[in-house]
């Protein structure tokens, strides 16, 4: 099989969801035989583009992305496609993609991944159910259309999503090396986001104090990070409060000689770029960001109490005030 042919295949697979047989489902999707199928898969005939461009949207992924390394001089975008009815399978298939690009780059032999954030990142979130549960939440009010007055309470996280969030964290016990540079309002913006919904009532007493009972949970375990500078199962982390307000979120990776940029629109779906030329742009940008920014993993206790505190402060406020003052 050649270079192209093999990395279309790839793509493919690694896009359709965990617990579907491949074969059978290409066979449904495209409605060929299974045999067709096998031709495909082993490169003996090429996928057509009509085929390419129905599971790029029934699955999610670019068609570019597909061919990017085979054409070094130009730049590629890959945005995940929600072309698809269910509201909840939409969201599935980003989370899905969202940590399969985290767990595809486990078997690096060199790994180093740095990410500037002003929001908290999901594969924090995703370790509390109510918090997890929440992103989901707001992402179905923010991005399907459903009613304005779609409360917290009538959200049913599909099984297989329950799975998935299971099987991401098992696998995020396996990360190490990873910097975090924070905006030092990154917990006060997901804070504000909670009060939002509550304000308006679509949050039930009930629900909230589970939000907020995950709230303190973060900030105790972000703080236990910042002290010992382990995440879960021991992977070594860095934590950096920026002096300078961050936009938006964005990671930088490095592996095994190769490089990946990451631009977050939304929690779950990053614009993701592997072109050098823009990742050294936005390396360079990340390293200038470090250099107004202050290490706080196994260092700096005086600013960690007073920040961690001041997060608590702020859950305990959520109620009471609707102009939570920033840092």
């Amino acid at each position: 099989m050649d270079k192209t042919k093999n990395s279309i295949a790839s793509k493919i697979l690694s896009n359709i969801p965990l617990h579907v047989k491949p074969i059978d489902y290409l066979m449904e999707s495209l409605n060929i035989s299974r045999e067709s199928v096998y031709r495909r898969m082993r490169g003996d005939i090429s996928f057509t583009f009509e085929e390419m461009a129905k599971l790029s949207v029934d699955l999610g992924f670019s068609i570019d992305e597909m061919i990017a390394q085979d054409m070094p001089a130009h730049i590629f975008f890959d945005s995940f496609i929600a072309g698809v009815q269910d509201p909840s399978d939409g969201f599935i298939i980003k989370f899905q993609q969202y940590f399969r690009n985290i767990i595809d780059l486990l078997p690096a032999k060199e790994f180093e991944s740095t990410m500037i954030a002003n929001h908290v990142p999901l594969e924090f979130m995703v370790l509390f159910d109510n918090l997890f549960k929440f992103a989901y939440y707001r992402w179905m009010h923010q991005f399907q259309k459903i009613s304005l007055k779609y409360c917290y309470s009538d959200v049913i996280l599909p099984e297989q999503l329950i799975c998935l969030q299971h099987n991401v964290i098992e696998n995020l016990k396996k990360v190490n090396n990873h910097t975090f540079i924070f905006d030092s309002n990154i917990f006060l913006n997901l804070i504000r986001e909670i009060q939002y919904y509550y304000k308006r009532r679509l949050i039930n007493e009930d629900d909230f104090l589970r939000i907020k009972g995950d709230l303190v949970g973060l900030i105790d375990m972000m703080e236990n990070i910042a002290q010992t500078g382990l995440y879960i199962s021991k992977a070594r982390f860095n934590f950096y409060l920026s002096s300078l307000n961050i936009e938006s979120n964005s990671r930088f990776t490095e592996f095994d000689n190769q490089v990946q940029s990451q631009f977050f629109i939304e929690s779950v779906e990053p614009i993701t770029i592997s072109n050098k030329e823009l990742c050294t742009i936005h390396k360079k940008w990340i390293d200038s960001m470090r250099k107004y920014s202050t290490l706080i993993s196994l260092s700096n206790e005086i600013l960690q109490v007073r920040y961690f505190n001041k997060q608590r402060t702020y859950i305990e406020e959520i109620t009471e005030n609707g102009n939570l003052t920033p840092l």
